[in-house]
């Protein structure tokens, strides 16, 4: 699945330079995933493909992940890249919505809890897996039709597309 995601990040984010959401199952998840659509695209050479290439937004990158506490946050903004869930600091969480909602990050994967009660609209969105684990029941459950909707709906809204 993480090379469908390459693939369609280089499709929409590469080739037609949209911003693209990528609903992911955990935490954990959001990292490992966001860190290998970002090693590929190293080792393809297809990485300037996907970053932004202006000098100031390189900066605004670099300044903000020094800036930020998550490591692998540190890690992914120079690159165009964000994570986003709920056991993140409020400052961080912050600061990659503030950076998505001006553009400067392309790509960001995050789970579930940013599809409600946060407005960040994007061209594309992927949810990879519909299932999540439910410490309550100690198994794997299928996202509600509800939560499937709200991440979708974060895409194709022509007011906010270029």
């Amino acid at each position: 699945m993480n090379d469908v995601c390459y693939t369609k990040v280089l499709e929409h984010v590469g080739k037609n330079k949209q911003q693209m959401l990528i609903f992911v199952h955990s935490r954990k998840e959001t990292a490992k995933t966001a860190k290998y659509i970002r090693d590929k695209a190293v080792e393809m050479e297809s990485i300037g493909q996907i970053m932004r290439n202006d000098a100031a937004s390189r900066q605004i990158l670099q300044e903000e992940a020094e800036a930020v506490n998550e490591s692998n946050l540190k890690d992914l903004l120079p690159y165009g890249f964000g994570i986003h869930h709920a056991g993140m600091g409020v400052a961080d969480r912050t600061s990659v919505q503030d950076l998505f909602a001006e553009g400067s990050i392309r790509v960001l994967v995050c789970t579930a809890t940013l599809a409600w009660g946060v407005n960040l609209p994007a061209h594309t969105v992927i949810i990879k897996g519909t299932q999540v684990y439910s410490p309550e029941k100690g198994s794997w459950v299928e996202l509600s039709p509800q939560d499937v909707l709200q991440m979708l709906g974060r895409a194709g809204r022509p007011q906010y597309d270029s």
